[in-house]
């Protein structure tokens, strides 16, 4: 399985426009969890499904519902109804958004990221020495940049010379236009800083927008990224203790926050 998984995430479908969670798991061999006879079949399961995606093919309704337990094919097909990445909608097109929106979504993208991780522990019980379950740990990161980009979008938009000495009117107004809900600097009316709050460039899809688009997409691409999410989450818990799967994916994270840092440095250089 582990080979498979290692070849998937080497020479599967481009997925340098996708967040996806073979991006940030090493798959160590190591640290493996025992499994009993019903998790051995699932995990079977799941290879021969895998397999398919691999030659490119899709996965049946009936594969999949044998693959997944109850809990992980309703998210599956819940997962169809929102974008998981920006280039399956229409309306997104960073070159003609503010440059400031394009840091500000970069935020959010990480954001959303550590709430995809979060959702991966979702039914974790272990708590560490400060009380906190891997769910609650990683929901704490999406947090931290769910707040970065909600200072920084509020600051934008807010044009009370009081609060902003450098108030920009028609840069407001843009922003505003681009975003799926009106953004308030006033502290009592600030977006709420959580995945269902912050708001949402129009044309990304995603599961939280209160603007729906829709998908262009290939009906094949978006279902193909769809079984793959929900298949390797599934194996990755089968496989993995989830002491191991938590540092796995804590090593790649700070990797990946620092390719942020730079890529915000980079923009923010282009805008000056």
């Amino acid at each position: 399985m582990l080979e498979l998984l290692r070849k998937l995430k080497q020479d599967g479908v481009d997925d340098s426009q996708y967040i996806h969670l073979l991006t940030y798991n090493q798959l160590l061999d190591e640290n493996f969890r025992a499994i009993d006879e019903r998790e051995v079949k699932q995990l079977c399961l799941i290879e021969l499904a895998l397999m398919r995606l691999i030659e490119k093919s899709s996965v049946t309704k009936a594969k999949m519902l044998a693959s997944l337990n109850v809990d992980e094919y309703e998210e599956y097909l819940s997962s169809f109804d929102y974008d998981i990445s920006h280039v399956e909608s229409d309306e997104f097109d960073l070159s003609l958004m503010p440059q400031i929106l394009v840091e500000y979504n970069e935020y959010v993208r990480m954001g959303d990221k550590y709430t995809r991780i979060a959702n991966l522990f979702k039914y974790s019980t272990k708590r560490d020495g400060n009380g906190k379950t891997a769910f609650t740990r990683y929901e704490d990161k999406a947090f931290g940049y769910y707040e970065e980009a909600v200072m920084l979008i509020t600051c934008a938009v807010d044009t009370d010379p009081k609060r902003n000495h450098n108030p920009d009117v028609r840069l407001s107004a843009e922003i505003q236009r681009w975003l799926d809900r009106d953004v308030s600097a006033e502290i009592a009316y600030a977006p709420d800083v959580s995945a269902e709050g912050v708001p949402r460039i129009i044309g990304s899809k995603s599961k939280y927008s209160l603007i729906n688009k829709k998908p262009v997409a290939g009906v094949r691409l978006r279902k193909y990224w769809r079984q793959r999410e929900a298949l390797v989450k599934s194996s990755l818990k089968l496989l993995y203790s989830e002491d191991a799967l938590e540092r796995h994916m804590l090593q790649g994270s700070d990797v990946d926050h620092q390719k942020l840092r730079l890529k915000l440095e980079q923009l923010r250089a282009v805008k000056i």
